[in-house]
């Protein structure tokens, strides 16, 4: 591809060229155009690009010589293991926005067989009403959950849980005092409290998206 290069320089006549350079035969409205070769490094990227694709088509597309099921193996453990740890993530509950919301489910998975379906009570005992048998305050219902009461048959959830997962579960029962549920509950057991300044005095946890987010960030890192 040829160069213009302009040919009314001050120190020339119009339309002259520059001393020993080359000029095509054809002009343009008396502009004539030298003809100056490319750049070396830009002729041999260009020589380069073909010699690559002339070698690149026949072995991958063609004959399929490079090990593409070795590659499709690698690229579907990668994405095995990358669902993996998404798995394991939300099943350690760091991927959790909502500790309420995220209670309520952990709740209706582990706890509804002994508490029912609404909290109202079974073979453990009711969590809607103003009676605890140990106390509604936030620590000791996170020390229950995760040492379990063996005279009553509760498990010990901890190891189960781990502490994130049983902190949404205490701040969903800590929710549960407001909404009778729909059913019969089961008798007072325990001692009563005054449950609206005790909540009042504790409230409920909040979303946490700080932590949210850094996991999202340790994920993708990952």
């Amino acid at each position: 591809m040829a160069n213009r290069v302009p040919l009314n320089s001050s120190d020339l006549p119009e339309n002259e060229p520059l001393p020993g350079e080359r000029l095509l035969d054809h002009d343009y409205d008396g502009i004539r155009e030298a003809d100056n070769p490319l750049p070396r490094w830009w002729v041999m990227l260009f020589v380069g690009s073909i010699v690559f694709a002339v070698v690149y088509v026949p072995v991958v597309h063609i004959f399929n010589i490079l090990p593409q099921n070795e590659l499709r193996q690698e690229i579907a453990l990668a994405a095995r293991v990358q669902e993996q740890r998404e798995l394991e993530a939300e099943a350690s509950g760091a991927l959790d926005q909502d500790p309420v919301a995220a209670g309520q489910k952990y709740f209706k998975t582990f706890c509804i067989t002994c508490h029912g379906s609404h909290a109202e009570g079974g073979i453990g005992p009711n969590l809607t009403d103003a009676f605890w048998i140990h106390s509604p305050y936030e620590d000791s219902i996170r020390t229950v959950i995760t040492r379990g009461v063996a005279s009553k048959g509760m498990p010990t959830w901890g190891p189960v849980l781990g502490e994130r997962k049983i902190k949404s579960l205490t701040a969903y029962v800590m929710t549960l005092w407001e909404t009778p549920p729909p059913v019969p509950g089961k008798k007072p057991e325990g001692t009563e409290y005054d449950m609206a300044t005790i909540r009042k005095l504790t409230p409920v946890a909040v979303a946490d998206t700080t932590k949210r987010a850094a996991a999202l960030q340790t994920r993708q890192m990952n």
